[in-house]
Order: structure tokens, then sequence, then C-alpha cells
């Protein structure tokens, strides 16, 4: 539910904000033309279940995440760039194990981040416009769940000998895919806001997409 009543709220927040500028600013034209755009944006990334082999589970919270985005308008409707992300999120799991007619539930929090370029048309060229965006990328995910341990040492002169423990965790990389959509406005000549909804596809096999819900902030330079 709670997707919903964000959408609710972004599409009120558009409408109060648009009648406050007027009508001159909404459907004025953008201008944007062979600029650079430098945006901050946040990420809410819906929950998510994924179910393994003999009864084992796995469910991923819904959180807020983090990124910037740098893009350059080619002229009034296309514009392409590039996106880095980021979010630590809660996790439950339940592993269950056949073999050995044992069960056991652990939980955690992961690290994920993504890199990525991308492509948004703009449907008008004007300061208000629906758009439509895809991306591709390369996604980071780090588990925090200690695969192994090794001991790094060496020779200090202050302290003698000394040795560290260095954990490695359990983590994967993959490809990343989004596509989506939403709308876009530009209040002043320098000023935007965006936020739309879009799909992620992990290039993995036992994680199949994610819904994100994005809000940027950014500002336009020549």
């Amino acid at each position: 539910m709670a997707r919903p009543r964000l959408f609710i709220a972004i599409g009120l927040m558009f409408v109060f904000v648009s009648s406050a500028w007027g009508e001159s600013s909404l459907f004025g034209p953008s201008n944007r033309a062979r600029y650079w755009e430098f945006s901050i944006q946040t990420r809410y990334v819906g929950s998510t279940d994924f179910e393994g082999g003999g009864g084992s589970r796995l469910s991923i919270e819904d959180d807020l995440g983090w990124g910037f985005n740098v893009g350059y308008n080619l002229n009034e409707w296309f514009t392409v760039g590039g996106t880095v992300s980021w979010r630590a999120v809660d996790y439950a799991a339940h592993v269950s194990s056949p073999e050995l007619d044992q069960t056991f539930d652990y939980s955690g929090w992961m690290d994920t981040a993504n890199i990525s370029v991308n492509g948004t048309w703009n449907v008008l060229s004007k300061r208000f416009t629906p758009y439509l965006q895809g991306s591709a990328g390369y996604s980071m995910i780090d588990t925090n769940i200690p695969s192994s341990v090794d001991m790094d040492c060496w020779w200090d002169p202050w302290w003698g000998y000394t040795c560290v423990e260095n954990a490695s965790t359990y983590g994967k990389d993959a490809a990343s895919f989004t596509l989506g959509g939403g709308l876009s406005w530009q209040p002043t000549n320098v000023f935007f806001i965006r936020a739309g909804y879009e799909k992620l596809w992990l290039d993995i096999d036992t994680a199949d997409n994610f819904d994100v819900v994005r809000f940027d902030v950014g500002f336009l330079y020549r």
C-alpha cells in the first residue's frame, strides 16, 4: 500500500507547486538544449521476496536509497547521462537443508551500489513534460556475511610484528537494466524536479526485478 500513497503524494505536490508558479511556467519552452544537468535523487525500492530450493527464502525490506545523476541535453527532447546510486537495506533469510534435515533463520543488512548510463526522452519541449528513461549498468551487492577470514601481517618499526584480520564477505556483481517514466518540471531556467517509476532488472539467476520510485532535484548549467 505504500507505493500508491507515494504516487498520490508526488502527484499532489506537482499540482500544488504548478499552481503556485502559474501557467506560464508550466507550458513555457524549456530552453534546455545543450545544457548540462546535475541532480541528487532519492530512490524508494519496494520489498521483495525470493524463493529458493528446499523451502529456503529471502525477504528484502523496502527502503530509501540515494544517488546522483549527470546528463547532457542534446536538444529539447533527448538527454544522455550517467547515474551512481547506493542503498543499505535490511533482510531476513530462512535456510532449509533437506540433506542435513536442518533449518535456520538469520537477518542482517546488505549494501548495494549501481553505476549506469541512461537515455531520456522528454515527450514535450516544455518546462513540464512526461518522460521515458532507460539505462544499462553494473550492480554490486555485498551481503556482509563473512565467507573467510585471512590474516595480514607485517613488521612495523614502532609496534613490531603486527597482524590484522581481513574478512571477505559473500557478494555478487551483475549487469543491471532499468526502464521507466515519470513527470519532469522546470520551474525556472536553471532548476528542475522529476518524479517517476522504473523497473530494475538484475542479471542474477535468483533475482528477478525490483520496483523503484525516484525523485530528483537538480539544476541546469551551460
